[in-house]
């Protein structure tokens, strides 16, 4: 489990300043499938995931779910309502059971104009995103479903250590969340996955997926 004085935010802090911090915190513990918090709530709190892993999405005018980030140990979410002082602009559930940390925001503005690293770091993390919503909007434009998955699992493998053949991909999503994450529907994605088991690239059974032939990921589909 990830620790206050491991979070990225935080790593320049004293002993002392994380004390404080932390004493302020609250930790919660939320179930697999539970709601976090949902779109349109007050955004008085940012939330640190210590332990497992929590889908953000948005739900469309015809119900359809948009899976717009799929967040693991380490992971933030909520400053933005924070610092702007608006509502949430996504709902958060519990993929997987969960261990959090909930600050109250006005801690976390506080370090932010009084702590250069804390600033800095924040700042790292919303420039990260700008850059993987862009990378986003450029394949759902312009890649099909198949490339859109290649693209998906190069991303898993980078983010759980690397790109080598043989490497399994922990805590994979179902169908149905991969789809909703890479814009698709839940069809085209085992269809996806099955041709590229075909194809040798891949091997993946019910929540398991081993990485075969890691170049196939990096190029389009033939």
């Amino acid at each position: 489990m990830v620790e206050l004085e491991n979070l990225n935010w935080f790593a320049g802090l004293s002993v002392e300043r994380l004390s404080g911090i932390s004493s302020a915190c609250l930790q919660r513990a939320v179930d697999q499938g539970q709601r976090i918090m949902e779109q349109g709530d007050p955004g008085h709190t940012v939330l640190f995931v210590l332990s497992g892993q929590v889908l953000a999405v948005q739900w469309t005018q015809n119900g359809r779910e948009i899976v717009y980030s799929d967040l693991g140990p380490g992971s933030a979410f909520g400053e933005l309502s924070v610092i702007s002082g608006t509502t949430r602009s996504l709902s958060l559930y519990a993929r997987t059971a969960c261990s959090l940390l909930e600050m109250p925001g006005h801690i976390f503005m506080q370090l932010v104009e009084t702590e250069p690293t804390v600033r800095h770091a924040v700042m790292q993390t919303m420039v990260g995103r700008i850059h993987d919503l862009t990378a986003r909007v450029q394949e759902l434009t312009s890649l099909g479903v198949e490339d859109r998955l290649r693209a998906y699992l190069l991303r898993m493998a980078l983010e759980q250590g690397g790109l080598q053949s043989g490497r399994i991909l922990d805590n994979l999503p179902t169908h149905a969340e991969i789809a909703n994450i890479v814009g698709a529907n839940r069809e085209a994605v085992s269809r996806g996955l099955a041709t590229l088991n075909r194809k040798g690239i891949i091997e993946s059974g019910r929540r398991f997926l081993r990485i075969l032939q890691p170049d196939a990921l990096l190029g389009p589909s033939s």
